[in-house]
């Protein structure tokens, strides 16, 4: 017992001196992408959220309103530290198509562009040791599209998180509904969002010409649609209409998401068939799923394949929750030519080799690992190169309840960039 002790608290400080030197070798090799990642791998559970309930503020889409009062958050774990690192944060305002803007950081700031993150608790009882951070997003000036960047001390290329957000001034009315696809072959599968758009208090001089049009599903990034340009303009009535016929307004409605329970590191929660536990690590082995491709719709409450912080034995859910190597088991009787990852806002909606099953032919089974804090969580397998069917192995049903973000961007010619005057959440 004595050496496994020594060999655990060794190991432990082992990985604390292999992620720090990772990350000053990797740190001139990282590349700025605008959009939702972290570039390191011991920087863990990044949340950005508008919300005042903190348990639910992983499930609140990271849009904020121009002048409201309460800020938006970032909230992050470094784990395997015996320290705080010291991390900076910077604004990037972006055009609708995530490009960045030709703006100075003055016009859309009220302060210089760089800001500390200065609140940090160190984790406690936990088996896994980290570093929780939280920063308030500073106040903007102007509406649109931010990428919000974190990065390790002076060092902008270092970098540690991007996070996109939106910020919308409401200058314009949104009327919309999810409805039955236009296609015939389609309509037991997708989801079609028709809306329309009064102008009345904004005055649009070219409506085809400077408003863009985004979609997103689930709040998610990678399959939103963008572009969708007016079908009918109705410049009497100052209203805009986006009816389709061809599909461009259709997603994929695909199915509810599976689940698990996490909340306790002493028995296994839904879904959740065993628990193990030593002296520095907690292991939950989910349940054998199975392909539900070609099963009937089923309707369940999920959370639109969101997540819960939350923990069953402590207090504080952000800093008393342990961190917990949750193993996935897909068995399909045979390996198939697609890629499987699991995904959901679990893995922000990236499908990187980190989050990809693997294949054993020994057990025939396919397998996944992911390192997650205690909580709540939704997922799927998901098929990202299967552009036919993506959701070969859960199933594509109209039924499914999503939910959907309409972001209406305006380009200024004044300051030709794009602004957000419309948002709604349906």
């Amino acid at each position: 017992m004595k050496f496994s002790k020594l060999f655990f608290k060794s190991y432990a400080f082992f990985l604390i001196i292999y992620f720090h030197q990772t990350a000053q070798a990797n740190s001139s090799a990282k590349k700025l992408e605008f959009i939702d990642k972290v570039y390191e791998a011991n920087i863990k559970t990044p949340i950005l959220y508008n919300a005042d309930d903190l348990k639910a503020a992983p499930l609140y889409p990271a849009a904020i309103a121009i002048h409201q009062q309460i800020p938006l958050k970032l909230k992050f774990d470094e784990i395997y530290t015996d320290e705080a690192d010291y991390y900076r944060a910077k604004l990037i305002h972006c055009n609708a198509d995530w490009t960045p803007s030709q703006l100075s950081d003055l016009q859309f700031l009220y302060e210089y562009n760089e800001f500390n993150v200065e609140e940090f608790d160190f984790s406690l009882t936990t088996k896994v040791p980290y570093t929780h951070f939280t920063f308030t997003v500073p106040r903007v000036k102007l509406p649109g599209n931010y990428l919000l960047v974190v990065f390790r001390e002076q060092d902008e290329m270092d970098l540690i998180i991007s996070k996109r957000f939106i910020v919308y001034d409401p200058r314009i009315r949104i009327m919309g509904n999810v409805g039955l696809s236009s296609g015939v072959s389609q309509r037991r599968m997708n989801q079609q969002i028709e809306f329309m758009i009064d102008y009345t208090s904004f005055p649009i001089p070219n409506p085809y010409l400077d408003i863009k049009v985004m979609i997103k599903q689930n709040h998610r990034w990678d399959n939103a649609i963008y572009d969708l340009r007016p079908t009918i303009i109705k410049e009497d009535l100052k209203q805009i209409e986006y009816r389709y016929f061809n599909l461009e307004n259709n997603f994929g409605g695909g199915n509810e998401f599976r689940f698990f329970d996490i909340r306790s590191v002493h028995f296994g929660g839904r879904n959740v068939e065993n628990i193990t536990s030593s002296d520095t690590r907690v292991d939950a082995y989910l349940y054998f799923d199975k392909s539900r491709g070609t099963d009937p719709y089923a309707l369940y409450s999920d959370l639109n394949g969101g997540f819960v912080i939350e923990n069953s034995e402590g207090r504080d859910n952000f800093i008393e929750s342990d961190y917990i190597s949750v193993h996935f088991f897909l068995d399909l009787k045979e390996k198939i030519d697609d890629e499987i990852y699991f995904a959901g806002k679990l893995t922000d909606w990236t499908f990187e080799p980190k989050n990809k099953m693997k294949y054993v032919e020994a057990s025939g089974l396919y397998m996944g690992n992911l390192l997650l804090k205690q909580g709540l969580y939704d997922f799927i397998y998901y098929l990202p190169n299967n552009d036919e069917n993506p959701y070969r192995i859960e199933g594509n049903h109209f039924e499914t309840n999503n939910e959907y973000e309409i972001i209406v961007y305006y380009r200024d010619p004044s300051m030709n960039t794009d602004f957000i005057i419309g948002y709604l959440l349906m």
